[in-house]
């Protein structure tokens, strides 16, 4: 299966990346800056597509392809609404890594939109520190012997 990874050479989408091949997976890498996406794409053997989210047309053209597209260019505050609009018009699942509260909040606002358009809007499936703890937490309250969390 072949999804897009929309900010391919960061921290996180570097590791995303990565472990999609190790799960059998190609992702096309995608961001903004061409020389970093083409590199980090040759470095993995994959293919890349490189357009910036604030050219509408350009996103939407670059996601016809796609069913999902998995977003981890931030701050996602800034950067959510551009990917969510073109997936909106393209019929792409959208998921993102964000832990940004406030983008949780404008694409949950988004849901009946999302429905329409046959989507998914998904923000936070990373792994982030919030979300974590209190899963954590929730976890120690239902096995309160228990001595770690893997």
């Amino acid at each position: 299966m072949s999804f897009l990874l929309y900010g391919c050479y960061g921290y996180t989408g570097r590791l995303i990346a990565r472990e999609a091949i190790k799960q059998g997976l190609k992702p096309v890498l995608a961001g903004r800056n061409p020389e970093k996406t083409k590199s980090m794409a040759e470095s993995l053997g994959l293919d890349f597509k490189v357009f910036p989210l604030e050219n509408q047309e350009s996103v939407v053209s670059a996601l016809q392809e796609y069913k999902v597209v998995l977003h981890s260019a931030g701050p996602f505050s800034q950067t959510s609404k551009y990917m969510a609009d073109a997936c909106m018009r393209t019929g792409t699942h959208y998921l993102d890594i964000t832990g940004e509260i406030s983008v949780f909040e404008a694409l949950a606002a988004r849901d009946s939109e999302a429905k329409k358009a046959k989507i998914m809007l998904l923000p936070g499936v990373g792994f982030d520190v919030v979300p974590s703890d209190c899963l954590a937490l929730q976890l120690k309250e239902a096995l309160p012997d228990a001595e770690f969390l893997r």
